[in-house]
């Protein structure tokens, strides 16, 4: 078994936000494609909601919150 796959409850795979995904990587995609749908021009109050719920799903299979503000933070740097 790849240390990469989402193991959550004895299934695999799990939700962030609506995306599907299965592995760690795939988890850290769904949530910059979130970074830059909900940034857009301006991060309004309805991104920020969405937001925090998918940082609660990346939290949930084992992403710690400092992890989160790196991507974030780098993803910022990049606009």
């Amino acid at each position: 078994m790849s240390p990469n796959l989402i193991k959550v409850n004895g299934t695999y795979g799990a939700k962030i936000g609506n995306i599907q995904v299965f592995t760690m990587d795939g988890a850290i995609n769904a949530y910059k494609t979130f970074l830059n749908v909900c940034h857009g021009d301006k991060l309004t109050l309805e991104g920020s909601v969405v937001l925090s719920e998918v940082e609660e799903d990346m939290i949930r299979i084992g992403f710690t919150a400092e992890e989160l503000e790196k991507l974030e933070i780098e993803f910022l740097k990049n606009l």
